[in-house]
């Protein structure tokens, strides 16, 4: 059966980098395994992928052996079934508004007695249904893992609750979209955006979880570490392919004629 890498080193307190697949492009999502990322973040919040292009994704990030997370529509986790039968081990909950959202996400990620996942044990995370029901579902249970995104103001209030309730893996704290929502867009220093850093860091170290956050600064992940941090997402194929196309452009438009 497919464990998860992730699940894996947060049981032993070990960062966690991973980088998100912009394109819908298999090839790019096993390019990011082979590079020894232990994680690929798929959007489907932002994306409209077809059913058979996010489980080839899915298939590429398993053959290059890091995980697969994929973010999942806001207020619309009706397909969360099929992507975890696909074998993506963990799924990213956006623009999440209350407890009872992750209550809810939570019980259709896990079986009973976690949750209320629907048992269909036919698919890849079961090895094709040639394992025992009881041995099926405890690993699955073990080796499904759940973020809640922290962006939204209605959110704020709840940032221990969500670290304290079983089924929570992760807290990501989404500075872009809660800049725009606190009516602070791109300032990712105001000292509001910090204070909610530091406070999910917090609940998370307090409740034996783990923040997750985007950056690309080595020194700054050595401070978000010392507050509870250990999920990383440190690039995406868009920034690299953007920043190659500028870097390449700048240099030709340096050259001068003799």
């Amino acid at each position: 059966m497919i464990s998860s890498t992730v699940r894996k080193k947060l049981s032993t307190g070990e960062a966690i980098v991973c980088a998100k697949a912009c394109y819908a492009d298999a090839e790019i999502v096993e390019m990011i395994g082979q590079a020894g990322y232990d994680c690929v973040w798929i959007c489907l919040e932002h994306r409209r992928l077809g059913e058979i292009v996010v489980k080839s994704m899915i298939r590429s990030s398993l053959n290059s052996g890091c995980d697969c997370m994929i973010r999942v529509k806001p207020r619309d986790h009706t397909d969360l079934a099929y992507l975890l039968e696909s074998g993506a081990r963990g799924v990213m909950l956006p623009q999440a508004q209350d407890l009872a959202e992750v209550q809810a996400v939570v019980e259709m990620m896990k079986f009973p007695p976690m949750g209320r996942r629907g048992l269909d044990p036919i698919h890849s995370d079961a090895n094709l249904g040639d394992v025992s029901l009881e041995m099926y579902v405890n690993h699955e249970n073990e080796n499904t893992f759940l973020i809640v995104q922290i962006e939204t103001p209605e959110i704020l209030p709840h940032i221990d609750a969500i670290a304290a309730m079983p089924g929570v893996d992760m807290l990501f704290v989404g500075l872009g979209d809660l800049s725009a929502n606190l009516g602070l867009l791109g300032q990712l220093d105001h000292p509001q955006l910090k204070d909610v850093v530091q406070k999910t860091g917090e609940a998370c170290k307090r409740h034996g979880k783990a923040g997750a956050i985007n950056s690309s600064n080595p020194e700054e992940r050595e401070m978000l570490w010392r507050q509870g941090y250990r999920f990383f997402n440190v690039a995406s194929d868009f920034r690299y392919i953007r920043k190659g196309l500028d870097d390449s452009l700048r240099a030709a438009r340096q050259i001068t004629c003799g």
